[in-house]
């Protein structure tokens, strides 16, 4: 089976030796749209004309949709209105496209604020990928810092626990949601485990960025010992001078 890497090296090929149109047709589009209004196709029409390439086509509408939530000019114009369809499509025609999901909680249900439409795709990518832990683990995500319904969050945790390849804490992450811990050690707790399973790049900065604010809140204003202590180590981890932190009274 070709990987993706070998895919992406055909698509050019692939393209010319067949005479697929459906690339010139997006480029023509293109030219004749500004960006903001740009247009995504329905899944099932790109499904009808892509000769069984389905993943190939899904590759190149992922460039499209990391190009599209990339763009600053577009942040700003149309708040990712376009990226749910793009999430949509890429899933159709592949879905075992495991980042798509990612971007499914933290762009349809972060930024466009729909946690209830990212826990419809995301369930359909549990379905879709049975032997995989991360997308119950994204979908715990989605469920806790963007829905706020920290009891399911437990339960997909505690789905994606099952898998003898997920990370061993988050059996742990699921019995701090079900505590009475102060919301922000909770949310803390959720950047982390974020940022522990994130490639480096640009996301795993952010996740760190976001878990370092709040455990800095959470060493300054924690009630005892425990958060404290908790604050501190998390944040050595993270390369942070602890030291440096201005003291709780």
């Amino acid at each position: 089976m070709l990987s993706r890497c070998c895919l992406y090296g055909l698509t050019s090929f692939f393209f010319f030796a067949t005479g697929f149109s459906h690339f010139n047709l997006v480029e023509r589009m293109k030219e004749h749209q500004v960006v903001s209004e740009r247009l995504v196709p329905a899944p099932s029409s790109v499904k009808l004309m892509s000769f069984g390439f389905d993943r190939l086509l899904a590759d190149y509408y992922w460039l499209q949709l990391v190009s599209y939530v990339g763009d600053a000019e577009l942040q700003s114009a149309d708040k990712y209105s376009k990226a749910e369809q793009y999430i949509d499509l890429v899933v159709e025609l592949d879905p075992n496209f495991i980042s798509a999901y990612w971007f499914a909680s933290f762009i349809i249900g972060g930024d466009l604020k729909s946690p209830a439409r990212a826990a419809e795709i995301l369930e359909k990518g549990i379905n879709n990928n049975p032997d995989s832990w991360y997308i119950p683990f994204i979908a715990g995500i989605n469920q806790f810092l963007f829905a706020r319904d920290q009891i399911r969050a437990a339960k997909y945790y505690r789905r994606a626990a099952q898998f003898p390849e997920a990370p061993d804490w988050l059996v742990r992450q699921a019995e701090i949601l079900e505590t009475n811990s102060p919301l922000i050690v909770k949310e803390a707790n959720s950047w982390h485990s974020v940022y522990k399973s994130t490639a480096e790049g640009p996301v795993k900065e952010h996740a760190r960025e976001r878990c370092v604010w709040l455990w800095v809140q959470v060493y300054k204003t924690a009630p005892n010992d425990a958060y404290r202590n908790r604050a501190r180590e998390v944040l050595r981890e993270l390369g942070v001078d602890v030291g440096s932190l201005k003291k709780p009274e």
